[in-house]
């Protein structure tokens, strides 16, 4: 059987504190190594999610209700459900190139973990604010499935 998970990969969080949430798989490592016995993977998804926006309001408000929560985590791929979607590849690469200028023994500190959340949140919400408008059906149009909650 092929590989699915690949990097790219809209994957939906099963266990833990984010069980429901959405996420991006990054990298997907299949094979157990001396830190971790268990095949893992490295996601960054969105915790709150950017919240209803009409017409009416200003973009000062505008602007508070499209921003979100970012968490960056290393997890067993058993605790994750893999989606139909993929990220378009260009914002596949931004989210690792901002990942990758930390390096792994970095991501245990706190400080860099924080400044890499808050980087990632910027981005996210500076492409959620440009998505363009269409159905899930359009490539470009698929991340939209993302940033939107997961209703259950």
């Amino acid at each position: 059987m092929g590989k699915f998970l690949k990097p790219g990969r809209l994957v939906v969080m099963l266990a833990g504190r984010q069980a429901g949430k959405k996420a991006i798989l990054i990298k997907a490592n299949e094979e157990t190594t001396k830190d971790c016995k268990f095949p893992n993977g490295l996601v960054v998804g969105i915790q709150r999610y950017p919240r209803k926006v009409t017409k009416r309001m200003g973009q000062k408000q505008i602007r508070k209700r499209t921003t979100l929560k970012v968490f960056i985590k290393q997890l067993n791929l058993n605790h994750i459900m893999p989606t139909r979607y993929r990220l378009e590849e260009s914002t596949l690469k931004e989210v690792r190139d901002r990942i990758e200028r930390v390096k792994e023994s970095e991501l245990k500190n706190v400080e860099k973990r924080k400044d890499l959340r808050k980087n990632l949140r910027k981005y996210l919400a500076e492409k959620y604010r440009t998505l363009p408008a269409g159905s899930l059906a359009d490539k470009k149009a698929q991340s939209r499935f993302l940033f939107s909650k997961l209703r259950f």
